[in-house]
């Protein structure tokens, strides 16, 4: 799995397990479930690493013989490291789509940043739409002052 991807999922469930108004019960119900199924889990995520490993070898050389042309390469190539400044950025990003994808607030959340966005857009648009006119009479006195120095 992309580490990216792990780095987002990890940070929206920050996000979603320490939401200052919802966290406290869902990380409650969320220890309740662990207490109730932790044996269970724990054979099943035994069996899972189990065939998981057997069949990684069997799985990269197919991705390679499938994906690759020049087989030297394929054995070559090095996997890009996952930097801390991307993790942290992956996670900001899972937390920020958690934060607008919540069931209970994220409606009102989306909704205020479309708001605020609208606002910006305004406020930038009533910033520039002067700015042609300005330009028009800077241009026209240049018009009048190279007319004035050529006749």
């Amino acid at each position: 799995m992309n580490r990216l991807a792990i780095g987002a999922a990890l940070g929206g469930l920050a996000v979603y397990l320490y939401d200052p108004e919802l966290g406290g019960g869902r990380r409650d119900r969320l220890s309740s479930i662990w207490q109730e199924n932790r044996d269970t889990a724990m054979q099943a995520g035994r069996a899972a690493s189990g065939t998981i490993e057997s069949a990684r070898p069997f799985a990269r050389r197919m991705t390679r013989a499938i994906g690759s042309t020049d087989w030297a390469s394929a054995f070559e190539r090095p996997r890009r490291a996952a930097t801390l400044p991307r993790l942290i950025g992956a996670a900001a990003l899972g937390g920020v789509a958690v934060y607008f994808m919540d069931p209970a607030k994220g409606s009102q959340r989306r909704l205020s940043a479309l708001a605020a966005g609208r606002r910006v857009v305004q406020r930038v648009a009533g910033a520039v739409q002067p700015l042609p006119a300005q330009v028009g009479n800077r241009v026209n006195d240049a018009v009048v002052g190279i007319k004035s120095k050529v006749s």
